[in-house]
């Protein structure tokens, strides 16, 4: 039995002691702790407790990676992996499966990542993703059948815009918002300018999307900016190059686009990291270590650093400073060839 200094059982000391003294517990140590006694196992498993962990500063983050592995004729597998470890921590598989994971993912910034898993015959359908218990669920079915569109999640509701319409010569301009706390769609002011495989981010109350391609060039410049409080759009900076197949991430109130330039030339000549300040409505270009042609698979933000997976199984991060680093990705690079994937920083407790 765990004991306080005097002798006397730490479990009987009153709950709120207890989930001060328990919630700096790292959590791989979380379920030896709970099997110490009934009050240690209460504590940790209460509703409250990962909320502490997050108001104290010792709730850790990890960043989980959903890709598919297989090809088009056999039967693709989903895994959940947890970047920087080797195996799944979870396969989907059977009938609900989708072919293709869509690159477009969300945080709720919490436990949850939201992937978009597309295929041929039924509109995209959202998984809700939980690392820490190894577990997902569908989440929604996106309004449309589109393909290459942009997720994000903002204030409880999952916004969906852009993409391409399935056998369809058409690009989407509209946009949707599901409501959890209700489970419906909602329809909203639609882009100015359709697109599919932009860049998208949300700063504050304004979501971002950045490039894309529609029925006219593969590429543009274009920066569309919504007002989710005014629900309206407007134009701003444009790119300082057209840019496609993109990710966005938002970090210190930036957005950070990765994207492939517009050329003649294939593959495209590496351009570099685009930076949009809203402060002052302008872009600037920041190089990154990637090789000329090298291609962005998925980018996530995990502990204030940008984790950026390019296509060839290799990762970098950026530091706040920043300075770039390798970030082990713990995938090998046949595993990378073969999988399309999602990223994001979730809470594990």
């Amino acid at each position: 039995m765990a004991t306080a200094n005097n002798g006397a059982p730490l479990s009987a000391l009153p709950d709120d002691v207890l989930q001060r003294i328990l919630v700096g517990v790292p959590l791989d140590d979380h379920r030896v702790a709970a099997a110490a006694c009934r009050a240690f196992h209460d504590v940790i498993n209460g509703p409250r407790f990962p909320a502490l962990r997050r108001k104290y500063g010792f709730a850790e983050y990890g960043v989980v990676v959903v890709d598919d592995t297989g090809d088009r004729v056999h039967k693709r597998v989903v895994s959940i992996r947890m970047a920087q470890q080797s195996g799944a921590v979870a396969t989907i598989s059977g009938p609900g499966v989708a072919h293709v994971i869509e690159r477009a993912s969300t945080t709720d910034g919490g436990t949850r990542l939201f992937a978009s898993i597309w295929r041929r015959s039924a509109a995209p359908k959202i998984l809700s993703v939980d690392a820490s218990s190894r577990r997902w669920k569908h989440f929604a079915t996106l309004p449309l059948n589109t393909y290459n569109h942009c997720i994000e999640w903002h204030d409880g509701r999952l916004y969906f815009t852009g993409g391409r319409m399935y056998r369809q010569f058409h690009w989407n301009n509209s946009l949707h918002a599901f409501n959890e706390a209700i489970g419906l769609w909602e329809e909203l002011p639609p882009m100015p300018h359709a697109c599919a495989s932009a860049a998208s981010g949300v700063i504050g109350n304004e979501l971002c999307i950045a490039g894309g391609g529609d029925e006219h060039v593969v590429s543009t410049q274009i920066l569309q900016i919504y007002d989710i409080t005014t629900r309206t759009w407007r134009l701003g900076a444009q790119l300082p190059f057209p840019c496609h197949d993109g990710q966005g991430v938002v970090v210190d109130g930036k957005l950070f686009v990765f994207g492939t330039p517009g050329s003649e030339v294939w593959p495209p000549p590496s351009r570099g990291m685009l930076v949009y300040d809203p402060k002052c409505n302008a872009w600037t270009e920041e190089t990154v270590p990637f090789g000329s042609g090298a291609r962005v698979a998925h980018a996530c933000v995990h502990k204030g650093r940008i984790v950026v997976f390019l296509r060839n199984s290799y990762a970098y991060e950026r530091a706040a400073d920043g300075a770039w680093s390798p970030f082990s990705y713990g995938v090998s690079e046949e595993d990378s060839r073969t999988a399309r994937s999602a990223s994001g920083s979730v809470l594990l407790g």
